[in-house]
């Protein structure tokens, strides 16, 4: 879990797991993009959402908008490293996905061009 301003939060155990901390990271890179009004009001319940349907259905949470973007976010930031983890971090969303596209754009296309690349 990531507070933006105060820090990333994982599990005991999960502190050396590179692929997590760089999608936690990703998180606060949404923060700094797109501020504070659209991280609380849009990203930050989509996600939480998701997370908890997760746990109770076949959702999967890496392929909400706001996971995957967060990952492409970092992935980029770091330069697209060699050992990403695609499969369990996706910097894309995947085709036909309903989890996939935000609520305030038309499609996947027009949120990646305008916003993860704008």
């Amino acid at each position: 879990m990531t507070i933006p301003g105060i820090g990333i939060f994982v599990g005991r155990g999960w502190e050396s797991n590179l692929g997590l901390l760089r999608h936690e990271f990703g998180h606060i890179l949404q923060y700094r993009k797109w501020g504070f009004l659209l991280f609380w009001r849009q990203i930050a319940p989509d996600s939480l959402k998701s997370a908890w349907k997760a746990e109770k259905s076949i959702l999967n949470h890496m392929e909400t908008w706001t996971e995957w973007s967060a990952n492409k976010l970092s992935f980029d930031y770091f330069n697209q490293p060699d050992n990403w983890n695609f499969f369990q971090f996706p910097i894309k969303p995947p085709i036909g996905s309903l989890t996939g596209k935000p609520k305030f754009t038309v499609d996947n296309d027009e949120f990646v061009r305008e916003w993860l690349e704008g």
